[in-house]
């Protein structure tokens, strides 16, 4: 279904005609499910056949092609003897073999491919930062910075879509300040709305409130903490806990769900198609990473107007509206989210008003359109920067 192409050498980057889409050259890390790689899937189908998709995923996962338009799919290149730094003069080669007119690149995982292209040749480039793992969720590493430093001297826009990262990157001089984008994440209004008409998940119940998780099972997303803090909350109740996602840590939380006492009342969803099916009506969105920038998943129930509890991380508190009670708690605030998660277990009517605070607040500052319409603009604006 999507073919790996055969790359064939070719000259410097063509003037662009209106007869043909712009060639964007993607380099991900991974291109399974996540976060940033849903985005920007969902931002190509959006922006249609004004532009062409190649894909690089360096270990190999595409599983989020699942999202693209299948009516302009992408096109694969093997990632083979393409990461690391040894393998600079490789990645060169292929740059030069390339036929896109904009090198996108995301995260560290593909900051060897940013400096490629500042060593030369030159194309115009975009560089995505979303977050940053385990090994970075205190503070960015030094050495890392650096790395960003030299990498990033020559970019056309380092895009970031936290207020908190923009911060990180202008402290840290990851790129020219001038070059710096903050844009922000934008969910599908249309399609996230209170009453979707999806069928719910087999784990949901129709009749009592569902704490509800929608994350990789990592540890950075601190999984077992919810289910310790869930099992306190909903001791003298009939709550349920579904956790949607799948990742490394999924044998120890099933052992930690088992033996809190309430294992019959968490269930291991896996990875969820269409997240709808996990937001219905009596669901409170939990989300209690360590690191966040700006969470789709959080979006996505805000629009779907559920209520949430969450710990701050990245820009999590200022995305959520300003309610009280509060719904969003700082990292050591343990008591604090047990407790409002206590009390949406048991009063429908505030789970209702925080909920249609959340849709409001989307509605008002994140609508998916606006921000379809600051890519269209950043993938121009790249095309008509000179090249250094």
């Amino acid at each position: 279904m999507y073919p790996l192409k055969t790359q064939q050498p070719s000259t410097p980057p063509p003037t662009l005609s209106e007869v043909r889409p712009v060639q964007l050259l993607h380099v991900f890390p991974t291109f399974a499910v996540g976060g940033v790689q849903v985005r920007i899937a969902d931002v190509a189908r959006r922006l249609g056949t004004r532009y062409a998709h190649t894909l690089i995923a360096l270990d190999g996962r595409h599983e989020a092609l699942d999202r693209v338009d299948p009516n302009n799919p992408w096109t694969l290149l093997p990632a083979d003897g393409l990461t690391g730094v040894k393998r600079l003069p490789a990645i060169r080669r292929a740059l030069a073999r390339s036929e896109a007119d904009i090198l996108c690149t995301y995260n560290f995982g593909a900051m060897d491919w940013a400096l490629a292209n500042r060593l030369g040749p030159r194309w115009p480039h975009l560089h995505f930062e979303s977050g940053f793992g385990p090994e970075e969720a205190v503070r960015p590493l030094r050495r890392r910075s650096l790395y960003r430093r030299l990498a990033l001297a020559g970019v056309d826009a380092l895009v970031v879509p936290s207020h908190g990262l923009l911060e990180i990157a202008r402290r840290h001089r990851w790129a020219p300040s001038g070059r710096l984008r903050h844009l922000v994440n934008g969910v599908d209004l249309a399609h996230y709305t209170p009453a979707a008409p999806v069928p719910p998940l087999p784990a949901m119940a129709a009749t009592v409130p569902t704490v509800v998780a929608v994350a990789p099972l990592r540890a950075e997303k601190r999984l077992d903490r919810l289910i310790a803090l869930f099992a306190r909350a909903a001791a003298d109740t009939d709550a349920r806990l579904v956790i949607c996602g799948m990742g490394p840590c999924e044998a120890d939380l099933r052992a930690q769900a088992a033996a809190s006492g309430l294992g019959d009342r968490i269930a291991f969803a896996g990875q969820v198609a269409d997240v709808r099916a996990a937001l219905t009506g009596n669901s409170i969105f939990a989300l209690t990473s360590v690191t966040e920038q700006m969470p789709n998943a959080l979006l996505q129930a805000m629009a779907m107007a559920r209520p949430v509890v969450a710990f701050d991380a990245g820009d999590v508190a200022r995305i959520l509206p300003q309610t009280a009670p509060a719904q969003a708690f700082g990292q050591e605030d343990a008591g604090g989210f047990e407790a409002a998660l206590s009390r949406l277990l048991k009063d429908g009517e505030l789970r209702a008003r925080l909920g249609a605070a959340n849709r409001a607040r989307a509605e008002t500052a994140y609508d998916m359109t606006a921000m379809v319409a600051a890519y269209d603009r950043l993938y121009r604006n790249a095309l008509e920067r000179p090249s250094p």
